[in-house]
């Protein structure tokens, strides 16, 4: 009676390690394409310009708020 729970045991317990190991090797799922709106080019643009540029001053408040999930102003 013992020996059989013991083995009833390691049986379970090998059976959940395969499926955990079977699960690892999947791949992950595909990551999501980064976008190319208007705002993103133009704080390409801004990164070689400065901070001096109106626009571009214009283009990091937009996209701190997008980040920050504020109302566009």
């Amino acid at each position: 009676m013992t020996r059989s729970l013991i083995w009833g045991t390691v049986l379970i317990i090998l059976l959940g390690a395969a499926v955990l190991a079977g699960r690892a090797s999947q791949a992950p799922p595909p990551i999501k394409a980064a976008s190319t709106a208007p705002v993103d080019t133009e704080l390409a643009r801004c990164r070689t310009v400065g901070q001096g540029d109106l626009a571009c001053q214009a283009a990091w408040a937009a996209a701190r708020d997008r980040f920050f999930g504020r109302p566009a102003s």
